[in-house]
């Protein structure tokens, strides 16, 4: 086993108890005050340039390694959801009607650990790493657009996006060029014509059946019937 890996697997505890404290004490999107507080800290603690405040509550973090080489961000989200645990551990939610349930808290830690991870063995890091801990995934649009707003991507070469994959095997790693995962997003369609209802679409021209037509593509239990 190599210095580096055996780094790595020691920092497992630690990326352990930093997951279950965050899932112990979440916070909404752009309320990650005490969140960004520990993560700002330890961060400091290890000599990284620590950036608080980045979109309101986000942290952005730089090593710069003892060799040239391209300078590689990664990005985790921080933020947990309004929803109630009743999943019973010792590390259950202490705040009534909020939970990490969609793994972010895992996402920092592991975030968290990497940043550890090279402030180890920064003499012999190619390059620069910045490490972005992003609020208000969960919100559209969301926090990204004001850490980049604040600079998060300046000077950046390279990106990725840190997260859990739970199809994926236990101890496995995987990357992939351009978009990867779903994401929500909010639309509107204007349509311009003669109004009516939906219910007698039939009676109300090609504006009324094109209303219709639209409403059956996005449901499926409200089919078009007839020519549109």
């Amino acid at each position: 086993m190599t210095i580096k890996e055996q780094t790595l697997l020691s920092l497992y505890e630690d990326m352990v108890e930093w997951r279950r404290h965050l899932h112990k004490h979440p916070e909404l999107s752009f309320h990650e005050h005490n969140t960004s507080r520990m993560i700002a800290g330890l961060l400091e603690s290890w000599g990284l340039e620590v950036r608080r405040g980045a979109a309101g509550t986000g942290v952005i973090a730089k090593i710069t390694g003892g060799l040239p080489g391209r300078t590689i961000a990664l990005r985790a989200d921080i933020d947990a959801l309004p929803i109630q645990e009743d999943k019973e551990s010792s590390y259950k939610s202490t705040v009534a009607g909020v939970m990490h349930a969609c793994g972010h808290d895992g996402h920092t830690a592991q975030l968290l650990a990497v940043a550890r991870y090279y402030s180890l063995h920064r003499n012999d890091t190619e390059g620069t790493r910045i490490f972005l801990f992003q609020p208000a995934e969960e919100l559209l649009p969301g926090g990204a657009v004001g850490m980049i707003a604040d600079g998060a991507l300046e000077g950046v070469d390279v990106i990725y996006g840190v997260h859990l994959w739970s199809p994926m095997p236990y101890g496995v790693v995987a990357a992939r060029a351009g978009t990867f995962m779903a994401a929500p997003d909010e639309y509107e369609i204007e349509i311009i014509g003669r109004g009516g209802h939906g219910g007698t679409a039939s009676m109300q021209g090609r504006a009324g059946r094109r209303s219709v037509a639209c409403r059956g593509a996005a449901d499926d239990r409200f089919p078009q019937r007839g020519p549109a």
